[in-house]
This record gives C-alpha cells, sequence and structure tokens, in this order.
C-alpha cells in the first residue's frame, strides 16, 4: 500500500511537470508569433494611414488648383482627419508636407523620392526605424497660411481639422496667393 502510494505522487508530479513544460512551450509559441505578427500589423496599420492621407492631399490639391482657376473671394473647406504623424503648411517653400516619423514602414527606398500623381513620397532612415514624408509641392501658386508668410503644424489628434482654403484674388509676380486657414 505504501509502494502503491508513494507512485501516485510521483505520477502526480510527473503530470505536474509535464502541464508546466507544456505550458511554456505554448507561451513560447504564442511569444514568437506575436513578435513577428505585431510589427507587420503595424506596418499594415501605417500604410492604410500614408494611403489615406495621400487621398486627404490630394483633395486639398484639387481644391487648391480649382480655386487657382476661380475668381477672387472662393473658398473651399476640406476636413482632413490625421490619426498619426504631422501635417507641415509650409508657405515659405509653398508646399503641404505630411510627416508620419519612427514607423517600420518604407514607401520608397531610403532617400529617394518617388512620385505619385502630384505628391512626391520620401523614406528617410531614423535609427532601426524610418521617417516617410509625403510632399505637395505647388510651384505657380503662392500659398500663405492667414494671409501671412507663415509655417503651420497640425498635429494628429481624434477630431478632424477643418481647412479653409481661398482665393484671395492677390497676385505674387505671377502666381496667384490662395491662403489656408485651420477653424
Amino acid at each position: 500500500m505504501g509502494k502503491n502510494n508513494h507512485e501516485n505522487k510521483k505520477n502526480k508530479a510527473q503530470i505536474w511537470v509535464e502541464t508546466v513544460i507544456y505550458t511554456l512551450i505554448g507561451l513560447a509559441i504564442i511569444t514568437i508569433i506575436l513578435v513577428t505578427i505585431i510589427p507587420r500589423i503595424e506596418i499594415m496599420k501605417d500604410k492604410a494611414i500614408v494611403e489615406q492621407t495621400i487621398s486627404s492631399i490630394n483633395d486639398i490639391n484639387s481644391k487648391i488648383l480649382e480655386l487657382e482657376q476661380a475668381s477672387s473671394g472662393n473658398v473651399r473647406v476640406v476636413n482632413f482627419r490625421m490619426s498619426k504623424g504631422k501635417l507641415e503648411i509650409d508657405s515659405v517653400a509653398n508646399s503641404i508636407i505630411y510627416v508620419l516619423e519612427d514607423t517600420k514602414l518604407e514607401m520608397s527606398e531610403p532617400g529617394v523620392e518617388i512620385e505619385q500623381g502630384s505628391i512626391i513620397i520620401k523614406t528617410e532612415p531614423m535609427g532601426s526605424k524610418f521617417k516617410v514624408s509625403l510632399i505637395s509641392r505647388y510651384e505657380n501658386i503662392d500659398i500663405t497660411y492667414e494671409n501671412q508668410e507663415q509655417n503651420k503644424i497640425l498635429h494628429a489628434g481624434a477630431t478632424p481639422y477643418k481647412i479653409v482654403i481661398e482665393n484671395t484674388g492677390l497676385v505674387t509676380g505671377d502666381k496667384k496667393n490662395i491662403d489656408l486657414n485651420v477653424v
């Protein structure tokens, strides 16, 4: 009877050891899967954000070009949503630039600019990650912010920005002035 009791304890101990080992193996497999899948999910999310931003910048571009042909005082409003990154209205360089930093997404070969319609896409290395920039330049339009040659940076947020775009009727050299304002 003592021998049988000792064998039962030995079997129970073996079952517990096996359970712990199987649990550790299961956790290791789950960890490996998560370590490989989570970065891919983040890249896919960032790619969706960049593609949605390209669409939004194209919308802004079309409104600006539409206003360039319109008469003085015409206004258009664009709702611009950013869940990540920042948007810079650069009046000095007559451009709009969206920047997504600290991403594993490579939209182009690092350091190489590629064109997608009227938007230039540039990926730059930042340590082990990248900075993706979407640049829209206006060669024949004088872009201002609140009727001044100044820069405005919009940061990601939960609510969309309302960008008011206006043909002021002013002409600088041979460039029509299009003013942007955020309300």
